[in-house]
């Protein structure tokens, strides 16, 4: 458990660690080597150490104190979790927030030291270390792993049996193994490459048509992937290998040699060939170990883009998987909507009874990322998880937010409902309905050809604008197919990422309100994107929201939606009921009946 005093401890015992090496800072992520979002507990340094547990933050450790940089996803639940420890809150993407390189070369002597374990940050990121710390001669130790000696129960590497690999067949990918790898050859020519590193997890799984049990939520095992003109060896620690899936690997083209083997091939099979990498999913070490025998060209990971836009049977499965996940999420609301007046709802049940409701749903694997159910304060803290010390009981007197997806061999959700069992106040209504108002808005957009999900962003966070609101965070993430609930390279944000909306991409839109200390309010749904009309103007894509669940109607203030938004509420609903009424009892029928009644204009 992480209590202050933990915390307190390991500190101490990390800064004395930092003064037998002389190192006056050291970096500590949740990153793996290949920088996944969600990473194995193994890699779990930075919760360990700091005792914030947000899936996204980096920790600086100085002798006299170091800080937090997370996003603004995570600033209230940081703020609470920090407390006591001594470490800051550096709040990352404001204009007036430093990045870490930056602090460093501000807060560091000339000719002093910080180290890190090279694998947990990425070429990328080191490279802006050295940037930033070269002008005042401060060294970058990158082979020092300071918390190992004093984490002293750190969970090992995921092993078999239960991190074993599993086939992800044509029937629910939609193409084999040897045509990705020939798309790939054909990146490599156009792009004067002899060879690929492909080490993001999901990437490989995606190229492999595989998928693992590493980490909790996404499907992927520890993995590189390299292909070259003539040959494609993939890297995977082979006890969690099947046979049969290691026959199927070779009649498709892809040796398998074991995951620690890869410097060596690179240095040995691949010297003097060029080699494509990605700098921001490749660590430091393995990079650094292989740049002396190597022509090395840093680019974006072909296959990401690839992955983002699905296959008509990667579609018609997700579609699939999203139906079935609505029935398991209309079984749920029906309960909560039963069982809340009796006041034994928390939180945490409220999760369970979800998941067991997800469990029952053919091809489930698994939850696609932990619950958020927040009720009331607890739903303004974006990624709030509930423990036994926070654990609420749900009432008729606030919001209560649920944020949940599953893990489906056909596809990966990702939905959000937020609930009100009593009577909203007027503000609470205002909020809500303003939410709903930009989900709609964000769907019914259209826009030419060749825009970014950064040109798209304010369709929806213009909404809540005019009303002085705003929410830090993206306004969606594309969605993997049974792999990363949050999956690039597309995304609707207001950072500035140059990528094009395409038809075949999915993501997700939810635009949210989050009030600090009374409650938070998200609607979200998953979009595909379409092709809608060709002119003499251009190209025209539009959004078709393939989420399937109702949206609570109670809280809404029916007098601030004009005509158009009703109808597309009613319309939604009525394609929501005859989607999923077929496949629920006649309890939760008559319960979906009332959630999806039309609304009169």
């Amino acid at each position: 458990m992480n209590t202050t005093n933990s915390v307190n401890q390991r500190l101490s015992s990390l800064r004395d660690a930092m003064a037998n090496y002389k190192v006056s800072a050291y970096i500590v992520t949740n990153n793996d080597p290949h920088n996944s979002e969600y990473s194995a507990d193994h890699w779990a340094g930075r919760t360990w150490i700091s005792g914030f547990t947000g899936s996204a933050g980096n920790v600086v450790i100085t002798q006299q104190g170091g800080g937090l940089w997370t996003d603004g996803r995570y600033y209230i639940q940081a703020e609470e979790q920090l407390h006591g420890t001594g470490l800051d809150l550096f709040k990352a993407r404001q204009p007036e927030t430093p990045t870490i390189p930056k602090w460093l070369a501000n807060t560091l002597d000339e000719n002093s030291a910080i180290a890190v374990d090279g694998r947990s940050i990425s070429y990328a990121f080191y490279q802006e270390l050295k940037q930033a710390l070269e002008p005042k001669n401060i060294e970058i130790v990158l082979d020092l792993d300071l918390i190992t000696p004093i984490w002293t129960d750190r969970p090992s590497r995921p092993s078999r049996p239960s991190a074993e690999i599993f086939d992800h067949p044509v029937a629910f990918s939609g193409v084999e193994t040897k045509q990705k790898l020939a798309d790939i050859r054909k990146w490599l020519n156009e792009n004067h490459a002899d060879c690929l590193l492909v080490s993001t997890l999901d990437d490989v799984m995606w190229t492999l048509n595989i998928r693992g049990a590493d980490t909790l939520y996404c499907p992927v095992s520890e993995s590189y992937l390299i292909v070259e003109r003539d040959r494609a060896t993939a890297f995977i620690d082979k006890q969690k290998l099947p046979a049969e899936i290691e026959k199927k690997l070779t009649a498709q083209g892809v040796s398998v040699r074991h995951y620690e083997y890869v410097s060596q091939y690179l240095n040995q099979q691949c010297e003097g060939l060029s080699l494509a990498f990605s700098p921001v999913y490749t660590d430091s070490l393995l990079v650094n170990s292989i740049e002396q025998n190597l022509s090395l060209k840093p680019m974006a990971c072909p296959v990401t883009d690839m992955k983002a836009i699905k296959n008509k049977t990667e579609l018609a499965n997700l579609e699939q998987s999203l139906t079935d996940d609505g029935v398991a999420v209309v079984k749920f609301m029906s309960w909560l909507e039963d069982q809340v007046p009796s006041g034994l709802v928390t939180e945490l049940s409220a999760e369970a009874q979800l998941k067991s409701y997800r469990r029952q749903t053919r091809h489930y694997v698994s939850d696609s990322f932990r619950t958020i159910a927040g009720f009331a304060a607890h739903g303004a803290k974006m990624h709030y998880a509930a423990d036994e010390e926070s654990n609420a009981v749900v009432n008729e007197s606030n919001f209560f937010l649920v944020d949940s997806g599953g893990q489906y061999l056909g596809g990966t959700t990702d939905i959000t409902r937020t609930f009100h069992f009593g009577s909203p106040t007027i503000k609470q209504r205002k909020d809500y309905t303003l939410v709903l108002k930009a989900v709609i808005r964000l769907t019914q957009t259209r826009f030419m050809k060749g825009s970014t999900g950064a040109n798209l962003d304010i369709m929806a966070r213009g909404v809540l604008w005019q009303h002085g609101i705003d929410y830090k965070c993206g306004t969606g993430h594309g969605v993997g197919i049974c792999l990363n609930v949050h999956e690039g390279p597309q995304n609707f944000s207001q950072s500035h990422r140059e990528v094009e909306l395409k038809p075949g991409m999915v993501i997700t839109n939810e635009p949210g309100v989050y009030r600090e200390g009374e409650y938070g309010v998200r609607i979200e749904n998953i979009m595909k994107v379409i092709e809608v009309e060709q002119n003499e103007f251009g190209i025209f894509y539009g959004f078709e929201t393939i989420t399937l669940a109702p949206i609570a109607t109670n809280i809404l203030d029916v007098s601030l939606l004009s005509h158009d938004e009703i109808n597309w509420l009613n319309q939604y609903h009525s394609r929501v009921y005859q989607a999923l009424s077929p496949f629920i009892d006649e309890h939760d029928k008559a319960w979906l009946q009332r959630a999806t009644q039309f609304i009169e204009f």
